[in-house]
């Protein structure tokens, strides 16, 4: 199914900008509008589940994988620990170097930001060319929520809680 009415009414995103709706707005919308098979395969997308899942779906599961896996595995050798202990699944091989720089970022936010903006351009280019279709709603579904949660975090905020992350993590380290 086409969805032209539905994307043709939202507001334009861009990276780094504030959000222009709520994803509760969002949702009240893809509720009124979106086929039962296609609800499902948003309900997936959101538990980041791939089984009976979309070839969209599999993919930014498997995107956002891989770009975690790189990450945790650069800070993993950083600290002289064992990557294969604290990653999922297998290392992918084509790493773009700007993923693998953001390890060396030490302002904090400023990684989380370039990380979200490295996930706004991959959903661009993974709908290029794709128009009024599920893959177009499920890719302004996820940029939409990384805009809003950047419009509720502020640099303190963000701070905290990747540093109770960290504790959190290191408490679970067995060394």
């Amino acid at each position: 199914m086409t969805y032209e009415c539905l994307l043709a009414g939202l507001p334009e995103l861009q990276s780094g900008e504030k959000a222009p709706m709520t994803m509760e707005a969002l949702e009240a919308l893809l509720a009124e509008t979106l086929t039962e098979a296609d609800t499902k395969q948003l309900r997936l997308l959101q538990l980041r589940a791939t089984k009976g899942a979309c070839a969209f779906v599999r993919d930014w599961v498997a995107f956002n994988t891989d770009l975690n896996n790189v990450l945790t595995a650069e800070v993993c050798r950083k600290h002289g620990l064992d990557p294969h202990k604290f990653t999922i699944g297998e290392m992918p091989d084509d790493v773009e170097p700007e993923v693998k720089e953001l390890s060396t970022i030490a302002d904090l936010y400023e990684r989380e930001r370039k990380q979200d903006a490295i996930r706004f351009a991959w959903l661009e280019e993974r709908t290029r060319g794709i128009y009024f279709s599920l893959e177009n709603i499920l890719a302004y579904y996820l940029q939409l929520q990384m805009l809003c949660r950047w419009d509720a975090l502020n640099v303190e905020t963000g701070e905290t809680v990747f540093r109770e992350l960290v504790a959190d993590f290191k408490k679970g380290i067995t060394l």
